[in-house]
């Protein structure tokens, strides 16, 4: 739904620009005037701005939100892991004493629980990002009513900055979408040396399988992957819940890897070990593409960003005569209303055509996924 109104928000933003449909009503605010009776400045709005601004709550109320959301919950995942590694490292201790040594699946559930505790981290940074950013889009929604034109909230420098509060949480966003590109091609092309070690037979126990390659080949998705309550209290029966991971992935090691076995469950080990290639198979490409679209995000995401960065630089340097060379510059030697403008479109666009690529994902993904292969009778 977010992603459906930010195309629709940033498309309607884009005929504002560009002045589509001039002299229909959409730009005309008496008509605005016929759903309620607006005092000065707000009866300047048009039926286009109304429509713009109601996107530009819904993002105010959704973002603010969902990054709020994000921040507690991953709070929350991160005192859960910190619980269940503090279990394991007790029963480490006592396995030690009673020389019971770990286990691969040990290793694999210690490995997803690392790369989850760095995930839940990384989540409450974006929270602590996307938070501010809702909220500053409230003083976008009145600049649409005009509210900035006085010195309503502020006026016209809060306004400013709001954009520039915008601007500063985005720029560690933008790196992480770089680094995600290359960690995905990465993942990528560990997963190709995998599926070929593995078709070569150069992997014959489960010592050569990480996490990542055992997530993809088992679709594995433990419970402590979901955020949870900030302030919740452990879940009864917390710890029988980790007991039950290990077994389950002590359980498809076995089948993939076990030697001491009949003829029956020999063919049932090659038949999983066949099951798992595919899903690596198909993760390959899937991974490749979903890196080269985090790139694509870094583009669209640092125009805008780039875009939006002309109207704290045309209020703050207002005068086109008296500017340094580095603004002018940073302007592209444009002066100021055609680089607001320019910027402003440019961001716009950007965010239009975002949303297009997310929807659209599903089906280039369904498409690079390679097809099964139907055994003939």
């Amino acid at each position: 739904m977010d992603t459906i109104v930010q195309l629709i928000r940033n498309a309607l933003c884009c005929i504002k620009d560009l002045g589509l449909f001039e002299g229909t009503f959409i730009h005309e605010a008496k008509y605005t005037h016929r759903l309620a009776d607006l005092p000065s400045p707000l009866d300047e709005t048009t039926p286009l701005e109304v429509l713009i601004s109601i996107t530009q709550l819904y993002a105010c109320v959704s973002t603010a939100r969902s990054g709020f959301n994000l921040l507690t919950s991953s709070v929350g995942k991160l005192r859960r892991i910190l619980r269940i590694v503090e279990y394991r490292m007790t029963a480490t201790s006592s396995n030690q004493k009673t020389k019971q040594p770990s286990t691969e699946a040990d290793r694999i559930v210690n490995e997803s629980l690392l790369k989850e505790a760095k995930f839940a981290f990384r989540s409450v940074i974006i929270g602590i990002l996307v938070t501010p950013i809702g909220v500053c889009f409230w003083w976008l929604f009145i600049n649409s009513w005009h509210v900035t034109s006085v010195d309503w909230f502020g006026g016209l420098p809060a306004l400013i900055h709001a954009l520039e509060v915008m601007e500063l949480c985005l720029l560690p966003l933008l790196y992480l979408m770089i680094k995600d590109g290359f960690e995905m091609l990465a993942k990528s092309k560990r997963t190709g040396g995998v599926l070929e070690n593995l078709k070569n037979g150069k992997i014959t126990a489960a010592s050569g399988i990480g996490i990542q390659s055992y997530e993809t080949m088992t679709g594995w998705v433990p419970f402590w992957d979901a955020g949870t309550t900030m302030f919740a209290d452990p879940v009864e029966g917390e710890m029988a819940l980790v007991e039950k991971e290990v077994k389950s992935v002590e359980e498809n090691l076995s089948a993939w890897f076990e030697t001491k076995k009949g003829e029956k469950e020999e063919k049932i080990n090659r038949q999983a070990l066949a099951d798992a290639e595919e899903k690596l198979e198909t993760a390959v490409p899937v991974l490749r593409f979903e890196g080269y679209r985090e790139f694509i995000y870094f583009v669209l995401n640092f125009v805008a960003f780039y875009g939006y960065l002309m109207a704290p630089l045309t209020f703050y340097w207002d005068d086109d005569e008296t500017q340094p060379y580095h603004i002018q510059s940073m302007m592209f030697g444009y002066r100021n209303v055609d680089a607001d403008w320019t910027g402003n479109f440019a961001g716009d666009l950007m965010w239009t055509v975002e949303p297009l690529i997310v929807l659209g994902s599903p089906f280039l993904v369904a498409m690079l996924k390679p097809q099964k292969k139907v055994k003939a009778d």
